[in-house]
């Protein structure tokens, strides 16, 4: 991704992302995914080292935007919010005042990808082990701190990793 980028919108964040994929600087890995942060003040996430702001936007590249990555999608299950309940309850906020960020019922993120089109009928649900839609379809979580042969043990798709 593009960290630091800060966007008023999602529209702006995807318009940032049809931007640098139309600069030929960025021919080899032209933005093809973008992900925003929508909730004010900040989006809870599962990397607990960090604080997201409103307004961040992640420009990212994928290798098969048909096949496109996602972390999290929709509701948390009540298993999942259970699991990461305390993940951002210790340290602290950028201004020193303690952290206190429970998880949300929804994932506090927005994204898209160009080009994509989505069926907005299907509801997604993210779980400990991955996610399922509405559908029936479902993907388990991959991890980008394991190795390739470790996420395809556990069941991850391989056009779920990129390549």
């Amino acid at each position: 991704g593009a960290p630091g980028t800060k966007k008023a919108s999602a529209a702006e964040c995807c318009e940032a992302c049809a931007k640098h994929a139309a600069d030929p600087k960025h021919a080899k890995r032209p933005c093809v995914s973008w992900v925003f942060c929508q909730v004010y003040p900040q989006c809870w996430s599962l990397d607990t080292g960090n604080w997201h702001g409103f307004g961040e936007c992640w420009l990212k590249w994928q290798s098969d935007p048909k096949n496109p990555l996602y972390g999290q999608r929709g509701k948390f299950t009540e298993e999942f919010r259970r699991h990461n309940w305390r993940a951002h309850m210790t340290g602290r906020q950028p201004d020193g005042s303690p952290r206190n960020l429970t998880v949300p019922t929804h994932v506090p993120w927005t994204g898209g990808v160009l080009g994509a089109k989505v069926d907005l009928s299907v509801q997604w649900e993210t779980g400990l082990n991955g996610m399922r839609s509405s559908k029936g379809d479902s993907t388990v979580l991959w991890r980008a701190w394991e190795s390739r042969e470790q996420n395809l043990a556990r069941g991850v798709k391989a056009e779920s990793m990129g390549k």
